[in-house]
């Protein structure tokens, strides 16, 4: 009878403490980042990249976009800055204007920074 009580209680501890766990990540989840007001920027179709590279992004809605390429948190081409439509948005570059290695492509807005990586092989 006692192992029952004690099997009982040790059942009703881990249901009290998966409800508390459950209640926190609802709390936690408020005010998270609502992914669908962000750019999303799509990788490249190449890897590694070569030649002339489309670097395709959607905004969903018109806002302010830098898009650049960079190596070592240095920024070496700017392809944009300006406003885009909302909206899917293709910017092309000539690979060729780089030596082989690792780069990141990405885009800046106000309230986003995203990059991705991308390697380099004329």
């Amino acid at each position: 009878m006692e192992a029952i009580v004690k099997f009982l209680f040790v059942s009703f501890l881990i249901l009290l403490a998966v409800i508390a766990y459950k209640r926190l990540l609802k709390r936690f989840q408020k005010g998270q980042v609502v992914h669908k007001d962000y750019c999303e920027l799509y990788n490249l179709d190449q890897d590694p990249a070569s030649g002339e590279l489309a670097f395709y992004f959607v905004c969903p809605a018109p806002l302010n976009v830098q898009f650049g390429i960079w190596k070592d948190r240095q920024l070496l081409h700017e392809l944009a800055n300006q406003s885009f439509e909302k909206g899917g948005h293709i910017l092309r570059f000539d690979s060729t204007l780089l030596e082989n290695g690792t780069y990141y492509y990405g885009i800046v807005t106000a309230d986003q920074e995203t990059t991705k990586r991308m390697q380099v092989l004329n």
